[in-house]
C-alpha cells in the first residue's frame, strides 16, 4: 500500500512539474546567429522601448513590441503568427523572459528567449 501511495505521489509530482514548465527555450548568441542565418521562417521580436530599438538593434529583428505596453495590451501580438517560431530579445534578458511567458500564455507554439539581450550580443548592430 505504501508503495502505491509513493508511486502516485511521484506521478503527481511529475505532472505538476510538467505543468509548471516555462514553455519557452532560452538561447545563446550562437544559437541566435544560427536562427538569423537559417532559411526557416521565424519572427524576431525586440521588446525594448521604441527609443531603445531605434538607437541600436540587431539586424533581423523586424518587430518592436514595447514590453511595457505589451504587459497591459496583449492585442499588440495580433500581427504575429502563433504558428511561426518567435525569438524574443530585450536589453539584458529580463523583459524578454516576462515577454516569453506572455507569448506562451497567448498560444505561441515555439518561443525562444535570448538570455543576454542586446547587452550580451557580440555581433553587428545597426
Amino acid at each position: 500500500m505504501k508503495k502505491l501511495v509513493l508511486m502516485m505521489l511521484v506521478v503527481f509530482s511529475i505532472f505538476t512539474l510538467s505543468a509548471c514548465a516555462k514553455g519557452y527555450t532560452n538561447i545563446s548568441n550562437e544559437e541566435l546567429i544560427t536562427f538569423l542565418e537559417s532559411d526557416e521562417e521565424m519572427q524576431f521580436v525586440d521588446v525594448r522601448t521604441s527609443e531603445e530599438f531605434y538607437t541600436e538593434r540587431v539586424p533581423g529583428f523586424t518587430y518592436n513590441i514595447d514590453y511595457y505596453l505589451l504587459e497591459n495590451d496583449y492585442s499588440l501580438l495580433d500581427g504575429l503568427d502563433k504558428n511561426i517560431p518567435v525569438v524574443i530579445m530585450c536589453n539584458s534578458g529580463n523583459r524578454s523572459v516576462s515577454a516569453s511567458e506572455i507569448f506562451v500564455d497567448e498560444g505561441f507554439s515555439e518561443v525562444y528567449n535570448l538570455t543576454s539581450g542586446i547587452e550580451g550580443w557580440t555581433g553587428e548592430t545597426e
